[in-house]
């Protein structure tokens, strides 16, 4: 009886285990933005036809989406903090509210560069 639990116990943990391992790798599509940039400069190395640069040029629009994502996601840190006297005191100022002002903006122009390479590449490929 004591091992039909145990080797009951063992294929649940398993089962359980390999679950976990399959849902790691169905998420594998969520690239972290650092990832984005780095495959998009290396599309950028490598483009030469007309097809490679449209698919660059989507690459861009991408990342900028994902740029503006992050600048709206300081924004709105930013803007939650800002009532906040304690977080507007000289002690945590720069840990809260600069900090998520100055990610907001670096952000938001990352995106327009990124729109501005989208719109070059597009013509490249035209």
């Amino acid at each position: 009886m004591k091992t039909f639990v145990r080797s009951t116990l063992f294929i649940a943990a398993l089962a359980v285990g390999a679950n976990g391992l399959m849902a790691a790798q169905a998420g594998t599509s969520n690239v972290s933005l650092k990832q984005l940039v780095k495959q998009t400069k290396v599309l950028e190395a490598t483009a030469e036809t007309p097809t490679q640069h449209k698919t660059l040029a989507a690459e861009y629009h991408r990342l900028a989406q994902r740029q503006l994502a992050e600048s709206s996601k300081h924004a709105e840190m930013a803007a939650w903090y800002a009532p906040f006297p304690i977080y507007s005191s000289t002690k945590f100022r720069a840990s809260t509210l600069d900090h998520c002002r100055y990610f907001a903006d670096k952000y938001r122009d990352d995106a327009q560069r990124s729109e501005k390479m989208a719109v070059h590449h597009e013509s490249l490929a035209s």
